[in-house]
């Protein structure tokens, strides 16, 4: 019987200890490696804009994603919809039986999404930060920073934490909330993006800024960047510089290449070639490409969000749910 899995049910995962961010960084990790295996197939996100939006405004918009799992059997489609509140989605996710083609649950909710985004990054820093990465830079403070730190901490010995939001009582608020979910970690809330880039081991980006953010002259060798917060081909958080320094790695060549402002703007003028491109994630994590040849490499993933992490997240909250009993029945009748 298929299972209706809400935030709340989601939260009551959490709460009793049936999954953590450590769950959500396995099953994305796993994902991505059928990727670079060649067994994943994979829909670019397709963007759906109400009157009057488009991508250089960030209006309304209808965005829908789906991906076939064949090493979990899962097949599965999410769409959601964007632009109506700042920072805010409407998730839909359904999942179905590669197998029989039945549902096996539907899942909603915005959590999830910020549980899947903070595993995401994470599993770029487990294969392209160094071993010794403890200092994390991050520069924004909002809803989606909490589980990136979380999932920083899944994977590397971090140990010193310096965030920047332009909002000084969001950003102290963070600094406050991190102490606590960090055990021993040394946590400062500095007061500009380039106090929060420079010396650091991880440079998280998790912004809505149009424009760049970092510059790449901040930023030291050996640094490894998660840029996270924005997939419009006008937008971009850091500048060309950066990317130009960096060993660069995205999650899906074919969406990257559609909407990373990150890359299709230094490319446009001139500034990289596609080659500058090392491949997908998938790829390092199955040996094909190599992000970093050694401690002095500046790295960079770009993640903007793809299917696989909607579905391979779903799959695993679904067997958790179960599992657990927690979740409405769906009697779905033939």
């Amino acid at each position: 019987m298929a299972l209706f899995i809400d935030t709340h049910h989601i939260k009551r995962l959490h709460d009793e200890g049936h999954v953590s961010i450590a769950n959500y960084v396995d099953a994305i990790e796993r994902a991505y490696r059928e990727q670079g295996e060649g067994r994943l197939q994979l829909l670019p996100r397709q963007n759906f804009w109400m009157a009057g939006a488009n991508a250089a405004n960030r209006g309304p918009s209808l965005k829908v994603v789906a991906a076939v799992l064949e090493g979990i059997d899962v097949v599965g489609i999410a769409f959601y919809t964007a632009g109506y509140k700042r920072g805010a989605i409407e998730l839909w996710i359904a999942l179905m039986s590669a197998k029989t083609g039945d549902l096996l649950a539907h899942l909603h909710g915005q959590t999830m999404s910020l549980w899947k985004t903070g595993a995401t990054a994470a599993v770029g820093a487990r294969h392209m930060a160094r071993l010794d990465a403890g200092v994390v830079g991050m520069v924004g403070t909002g809803n989606y920073a909490r589980t990136q730190l979380l999932g920083l901490a899944a994977v590397r010995p971090i140990r010193a934490l310096r965030c920047y939001s332009r909002n000084k009582e969001n950003r102290e608020a963070f600094a406050a909330w991190a102490r606590k979910a960090v055990p021993n970690l040394e946590v400062s809330a500095v007061e500009s993006a380039r106090a929060a880039s420079e010396n650091v081991d991880i440079l998280v980006t998790v912004t809505t800024s149009r424009t760049p953010v970092v510059e790449g002259a901040w930023l030291s060798p050996g640094t490894h960047c998660n840029l996270v917060g924005m997939h419009y081909p006008e937008a971009r958080e850091v500048d060309s510089a950066v990317i130009k320094r960096a060993r660069v790695v995205v999650d899906d060549l074919d969406q990257a290449w559609g909407e990373k402002g990150e890359i299709m703007m230094p490319l446009a003028a001139g500034e990289i070639g596609r080659d500058h491109v090392l491949g997908d994630i998938g790829s390092v994590i199955a040996g094909k490409a190599k992000a970093r040849r050694n401690d002095g490499d500046i790295t960079a993933f770009l993640s903007g969000g793809t299917a696989l992490e909607y579905v391979a997240s779903c799959a695993m909250l679904y067997e958790a749910a179960r599992r657990a009993g927690i979740g409405q029945s769906l009697d779905i009748k033939a």
